[in-house]
């Protein structure tokens, strides 16, 4: 397949949640998928048309993808290097087409050098140390970056994984001893995230910004109100920054861009995540076209979809707890509760573990207030008919 031709088969590396909604959104527009998964357990598996389970380090597993797809995605972007280099050598021959490029995708996947990318393009982001080994350069560290700061990762952190704030010099013991960055904690910030998709031949679609809200104690999305609660001088800067970052990245698909937005009103770049991401998962029920079926068209070469927002949306994830523990044998889907405007989604994990995501609930049609009043009846409801049965 070339750039100009339209993909009748994709390939998505990862078999989450993300993946079964790729799935669900690319067989909507009739297109095959093929779910690559190191395991046999993953959701995405359950709804493929094709899957391969293998170590993705597989040397071989590259040729097998792109013998069984016109073009290859992901829904994660920490991808084995070795698995990048194959796919980039099975676009050189032609063999199938890969969104995002993989330079791309290994330029990301690195916290260090995307704050690099960010500052050397005139990306504003906060100041930034970077660290190969912390504690041996503790001084350093520092005397750029006073406590209390933030340490995060270079590769693997999500989820509130990989991210740790030390708060004064008497905790510089905990520091990890991994390649890390290091930036100062911003106290009364507002978090806010840009999901931007770019399409082959440069057209570019945005999102309204939504406002994020984290659990303080587990560092990880708890919800998200779409559009957010912002002036419209700062959606519309949000929305310009966001559609900067995709035009200068020059990827295909969609992007998730997060923001801090100061308590002077300056706009940060945090993160740039080059895939669907959970700050869009309101737009399955609240937009035109969903993130999922936004991606599936920019990767396989269709013209990309309206972004309007149909209606405001509270999302709000589904974090597990021994509460849902009665939910866990079902399958991914769309469980019934009985709250006018509320969707509850199940990934269908069948190996649960404290704090892991487990679904997603998303109320739209009402105020914030309105909103978070019937997701938590729909929470109710869903515990109730756990002990009634």
């Amino acid at each position: 397949m070339t750039q100009d031709e339209q993909a009748r088969s994709i390939a998505i590396i990862g078999g989450g949640q993300l993946g079964y909604f790729l799935c669900e959104a690319a067989q909507r527009l009739g297109i095959k998928t093929l779910v690559v998964a190191a395991s046999a357990d993953e959701p995405a598996l359950r709804v493929a048309d094709t899957s391969i389970v293998a170590a993705l380090d597989d040397p071989d597993l590259a040729q097998r993808i792109a013998a069984h797809s016109d073009a290859v995605t992901f829904e994660f972007e920490f991808v084995p290097d070795a698995l990048l280099a194959g796919l980039e050598e099975q676009q050189r021959l032609g063999n199938t087409v890969v969104h995002p490029d993989p330079a791309l995708l290994r330029l990301i996947k690195n916290k260090a050098t995307q704050k690099q990318w960010l500052q050397e393009q005139g990306l504003p982001t906060e100041a930034f140390v970077v660290a190969d080994d912390p504690p041996a350069e503790q001084a350093e560290i520092l005397r750029r970056i006073p406590v209390p700061l933030v340490q995060k990762a270079q590769q693997g952190g999500y989820d509130g994984y990989g991210v740790q704030v030390i708060d004064n010099a008497g905790d510089l013991d905990r520091l990890w001893a991994v390649p890390s960055i290091f930036e100062p904690f911003l106290a009364g910030v507002r978090e806010l995230a840009v999901v931007a998709v770019r399409s082959a031949s440069g057209e570019i679609e945005i999102y309204e910004p939504v406002e994020l809200e984290f659990d303080t104690v587990k560092n990880i999305l708890d919800a998200a109100i779409a559009p957010a609660l912002i002036s419209p001088e700062l959606r519309d800067e949000s929305m310009r920054l966001g559609s900067a970052v995709v035009e200068k990245l020059g990827g295909v698909g969609v992007f998730a861009i997060e923001m801090f937005l100061t308590a002077d009103s300056r706009l940060l770049i945090n993160e740039v995540s080059p895939r669907v991401h959970n700050s869009g998962h309101h737009t399955l029920d609240s937009c035109a076209t969903s993130q999922f079926e936004q991606h599936v068209r920019a990767v396989a070469g269709l013209p990309l979809g309206s972004t309007r927002q149909i209606a405001p949306a509270v999302m709000k994830n589904i974090l597990y707890t021994e509460q849902w523990e009665h939910l866990c044998a079902l399958p991914p889907g769309v469980l019934p509760t009985r709250q006018s405007g509320v969707t509850f989604y199940w990934y269908g994990k069948i190996a649960p573990r404290p704090g892991r995501k487990m679904g997603h609930v998303t109320c739209t049609g009402a105020s914030r207030a309105d909103a978070e009043q019937q997701i938590s009846l729909g929470l109710t409801e869903l515990q109730s008919a756990r002990n009634e049965g």
